[in-house]
């Protein structure tokens, strides 16, 4: 029974000892599997951003190449308002020194053409004006524009370096993984041959215990049994020790009671009922007599 009790608490830590040892691969394994998938998550998303910074960038790039091109004819257009504006008003120069020493009908035409000169300077003026606006916005939205640029090389160049240390990570987790799910599940099976060694033992140990339990009980009903029997002989005996005074004891009383002198007075006395009773009947006769 101790040996048995003895096995129980070793089969006991054994089966601890495995199921901390597979919770352990366990954890490690599910560990393992959560780095695997953000790792293959993350290449997924980093795929994914950087297609969506690609076609942001290509994207950047065309509205680039057509405010820049925008940008570029605007400065010609400028360039060459500022060369017409500059011709007007050298032809205005002329057309007013013409005026101021003509002839009267000279001086007409030349003042109507002073006149038709500020119009074209006044309308490239306004032309001139306009395009530095728009010069101006196109530059603030090309600035934008590369900033955006900029930002998303940066992107890309992030994306690149993260990159290989996901594959590595992806890699090795995958590595690791393939390695421990037949490891844990060897574990799981000295688990279970604990589990199964165990249940054996404490069945042995239980039939042991209900033997010793029925050999117990028929040793404690013997005891009994004899003690009753014991009892009974105990009583018996004490039973025959008061029974054989008692019988010695009347025989003594009878025989006293028959050499007492007790007896004789009681013939005595019989004796005397008798004369007694004679003389009641004389006496009686002697009455019946006299009567007569």
């Amino acid at each position: 029974m101790t040996s048995l009790s003895d096995l129980v608490k070793s089969y006991k830590n054994k089966k601890i000892e495995a199921t901390n040892r597979r919770r352990q691969a366990e954890n490690k394994l599910k560990s393992v599997i959560s780095i695997k998938r953000r790792s293959s998550s993350g290449l997924t998303s980093l795929e994914r951003r950087k297609e969506n910074t690609t076609s942001k960038k290509e994207d950047i790039g065309q509205l680039l190449n057509q405010y820049l091109a925008q940008r570029d004819s605007i400065q010609r257009l400028k360039i060459s308002a500022e060369e017409r504006l500059r011709q007007e008003q050298e032809a205005r120069d002329q057309s007013q020194q013409q005026s101021e020493y003509a002839e009267p009908e000279e001086r007409a035409r030349a003042l109507e053409r002073l006149k038709i000169a500020d119009d074209k300077i006044a309308e490239l003026e306004s032309e001139i004006k306009q395009r530095n606006h728009g010069e101006e916005r196109l530059v603030k939205i090309i600035a934008d524009l590369e900033k955006q640029k900029t930002k998303n090389d940066g992107e890309l160049r992030n994306q690149s370096h993260s990159k290989p240390s996901l594959l590595e990570q992806l890699k090795s987790s995958s590595k690791e993984e393939a390695h421990l799910r037949p490891y844990v599940q060897s574990l799981i099976k000295r688990e279970d041959n604990a589990k199964s060694d165990l249940a054996k033992i404490i069945q042995r140990l239980d039939l042991a215990k209900a033997a010793k339990r029925s050999a117990d009980a028929k040793r404690r009903a013997e005891a009994k049994r004899r003690m009753a029997a014991k009892r009974n002989a105990q009583r018996k005996a004490a039973a025959k020790r008061r029974k054989t005074p008692k019988r010695s004891k009347t025989r003594t009383k009878k025989v006293a009671k028959r050499k007492t002198p007790k007896r004789k007075t009681t013939k005595r006395n019989a004796s005397k009922r008798k004369a007694q009773r004679k003389a009641k009947h004389k006496s009686s006769k002697k009455s019946k007599r006299t009567r007569r």
